[in-house]
C-alpha cells in the first residue's frame, strides 16, 4: 500500500484555486478517496507564475500522484525583485511574497506602483503576446509533466483564458501542439467562473466575483468527476449557508 506521506496530489492556480473560503482542491479528496491534497494556489497568479510553480512542486516533492492546474487570466504579469519580506498593500493592485525556494520576491499582479503599472500596460503589454505566452506556458508544463510521467488535469478559470481565433500561423501551430484531452471544460472551453455564474449565483457574496464554496463543490462533483455521490446533508447545508451566521460565515 502506498504511503500517504510519500505520495501527494497537488493543485495550482490563482484565487479561483486558493481563496479565503474553501475552493475546489478541498473537495477533490471527497471524490478521490485516500489522496493527500496540497493546495499550492496563490491569489493573482498569472500563467507564468503557475507554470513555474508546478515545475517547482514536482522537483521539490518528488512523489506526486497527480497534478491539477487551473489556468488564470492571460493578461496577468509578475514582477520579480530580491527584496525579502511580505508586503500586502491595501487598495493596491498587487502584493509581494518572498519565495524561499527561488530566493526572490514575486509581486503578484504587476508592479506595486500604480503609475508604473499603467506605464507598462500602455507601452509594453500586448494582448496577442500575452495570449501566445499562455499557450507557451501550457505547452511547456505539459511537456515537463509528460516527461516526468506524472498524470495531470488542466482547467481554466474562465472562458477568456483560451480562444478559437489565432493571431498568426505560429500561434495556431502552438495551439495544436497542446494536448486538449488533458483539459476539463464547462461547456465550450469555459471554466469555473461561468459554471458558478450559471448555477450558483444566488450564493455569491455581494460585490465579489469569486465563486462560493457550493460552486466549488459542484465543480468537482459535476464537472471534474461527474459523480452521483452526494456529501452528507449536514455538510451540504454548511456549503449552502457558508455566508450565514453572526460573523458572516459558517465554517466548512
Amino acid at each position: 500500500m502506498r504511503s500517504a506521506e510519500m505520495h501527494k496530489t497537488i493543485a495550482h492556480g490563482c484565487s479561483f484555486t486558493a481563496y479565503k473560503w474553501p475552493c475546489w482542491p478541498k473537495f477533490v479528496p471527497w471524490f478521490n478517496g485516500g489522496i493527500t491534497m496540497q493546495n499550492k494556489g496563490r491569489s493573482a497568479s498569472g500563467n507564468e507564475t503557475i507554470s513555474r510553480a508546478v515545475i517547482n512542486s514536482v522537483m521539490k516533492y518528488k512523489q506526486i500522484d497527480h497534478v491539477y492546474i487551473m489556468w488564470s487570466a492571460s493578461d496577468r504579469y509578475e514582477v520579480i525583485t530580491l527584496d525579502e519580506g511580505v508586503d500586502h498593500l491595501d487598495g493596491r493592485i498587487t502584493y509581494r511574497v518572498w519565495d524561499e525556494d527561488f530566493k526572490w520576491s514575486t509581486w503578484f499582479g504587476g508592479h506595486r506602483l500604480e503609475d508604473k503599472h499603467q506605464y507598462y500596460r500602455r507601452h509594453f503589454w500586448n494582448e496577442e503576446h500575452q495570449y501566445y505566452r499562455t499557450l507557451e506556458h501550457i505547452h511547456r508544463t505539459q511537456m515537463f509533466l509528460d516527461k516526468k510521467q506524472i498524470p495531470y488535469t488542466m482547467m481554466v478559470y474562465n472562458k477568456y483564458v483560451l480562444r478559437d481565433t489565432h493571431h498568426s500561423e505560429s500561434e495556431r501551430a502552438l495551439y495544436n501542439m497542446i494536448d486538449w484531452t488533458k483539459f476539463i471544460f464547462y461547456k465550450d472551453k469555459q471554466g469555473l467562473w461561468e459554471f458558478g455564474e450559471d448555477h450558483y449565483k444566488e450564493y455569491y457574496v455581494p460585490g465579489n466575483d469569486h465563486p462560493p464554496p457550493i460552486a466549488h463543490y459542484h465543480w468537482v462533483k459535476d464537472i471534474m468527476f461527474k459523480s452521483y455521490v452526494k456529501c452528507p446533508d449536514d455538510e451540504y447545508q454548511k456549503l449552502k449557508d457558508y455566508w450565514k451566521g453572526h460573523d458572516g460565515r459558517s465554517r466548512v
